[in-house]
Parts: C-alpha cells; structure tokens; sequence
C-alpha cells in the first residue's frame, strides 16, 4: 500500500515541471539538527474515507529514533504534546477512538518516514497535528517535538450515492 501510494504521487508529479515530490511535500523546517518535512497547506477530506499526512523527518547526530508519536493539537491547550495521542508505535499509549483507525505508512522507524494514514475520517479529526520523534540521544533517552504541524479539514459527504461512497472507500484501506 506504502509502495502504491508513492507511486502515485511521483506519477501525478512527474508530467509537470512545476512540482517535485519535494515541493508536494513542503519545504524542510530544521531545528537543532532535527528537520522535519511535511505537507504545507491544508490537507481537505471528506468525511468517511481517509487522508494520507505525507511526512518524512531526519535527525540529529548521534541521535537514534525509536518510537514515533503523532498528537492532535486541541486550540484550548497550550503545548500540543498536551494533547491527545492519535498514533504511537506503543498502542496502548493512543487515544481509543484513534486506535487502529491511524496507521503507519512505513513501521520502520528508521527509515525516518512518519506519514500516517487516518481512516474513517469524522469532521471532528479536523484540526492540527504535530509529531514527536522519541529515541536515544548518547545512550540515554530523549525526544524531539517538530515544531511545524499539518492541518486538516474533514468535510461532510456531499454529492456521493451509496455505491459511489463504497467504491470510494475501498482505495482507503
């Protein structure tokens, strides 16, 4: 599925001058060694079937990651990290109306991918994310909070009969 979606978009991509995966993508945003690249505008979806966060990340030296965590930031909060945890590689750290409707696109952590996919969309995953990176820094335990964040705009179905919908949301899952 990872393999197809890429596909996708390098051949969506690859008719124009204009785009690179890497302008698809968003520019990359560097901190303390640690960059992140991630989509730049709004991401809109319908309601019902899902959304692809394309996301990839590298690091600083010396720094392995272990573990990816993606958090919906909630306006009334003051850190996102505050927030509810919608992906973490452990589950049982994931808020339970996210678990198994968010998914990994690539679980090998290092290969420095962190997209996610989230599926069964509902106009209340309409918002903000942000990811945190946890690993080792030196042997000892350490993480990094990407600043930037992605954001998404879930709209109603509109426009789509019942077997529209479901030929819809096959390519989803």
């Amino acid at each position: 599925m990872f393999a197809l979606f890429w596909t996708t978009v390098l051949f969506s991509l690859s008719g124009s001058n204009t785009y690179t995966v890497a302008s698809a993508l968003g520019r990359p945003f560097c901190s303390n060694g640690f960059c992140i690249t991630l989509n730049e505008g709004q991401i809109t979806a319908e309601a019902g079937l899902c959304v692809v966060l394309p996301c990839s990340f590298t690091t600083a030296n010396g720094f392995t990651p272990k573990n990816i965590v993606w958090f919906k930031c909630e306006s009334w909060k003051t850190r996102c990290q505050d927030s509810d945890i919608i992906f973490h590689t452990n589950p049982n750290k994931v808020q339970p109306e996210f678990l198994r409707r968010v998914l990994l696109l690539d679980p090998d952590v290092s290969q420095r991918n962190c997209s996610i996919m989230i599926n069964d969309l509902t106009t209340f995953d309409s918002g903000s994310y942000q990811l945190r990176v946890n690993g080792f820094q030196n042997g000892r335990t350490d993480g990094f909070m990407f600043t930037p964040k992605t954001n998404v705009s879930v709209k109603g179905i509109k426009g789509h009969n019942k077997s529209n919908f479901i030929s819809l949301i096959q390519g989803c899952v």
